[in-house]
């Protein structure tokens, strides 16, 4: 399917209400906002934590040591971060994870 189609969805509404006025803000149709979190929910972009790479999230393999996404640019994972790091690159990650509803891949 191509070309913009009418959405109709339900949410809770103090959601709706508070997103609109940060949209309104923000100066961002909220359309632009709901159809960026569908683009990302259903193929999901990153940005390696090293050389700064965008990837799909489809394009990665995962490392048998860490289980993290091996960047397909230099291949960064997990592996090659300082504990300290690794555990703020895991909390930012939650957020997606939260965002999503779910693991991402």
């Amino acid at each position: 399917m191509s070309g913009k189609v009418k959405l109709t969805i339900t949410v809770d509404g103090d959601v709706l209400i508070n997103a609109k006025n940060v949209a309104r803000e923000r100066r961002i149709p909220l359309s632009r906002v709901i159809e960026n979190f569908l683009k990302f929910f259903s193929e999901p972009e990153f940005y390696c934590f090293k050389c700064g790479g965008k990837f799909k999230a489809r394009d990665a393999d995962v490392c048998a040591k860490c289980g993290w996404m091996i960047c397909p640019h230099c291949g960064a994972c997990r592996c090659g971060l300082s504990e300290e790091t690794a555990v703020a690159v895991f909390h930012m990650r939650r957020i997606y994870e939260d965002l999503l509803g779910g693991r991402i891949k």
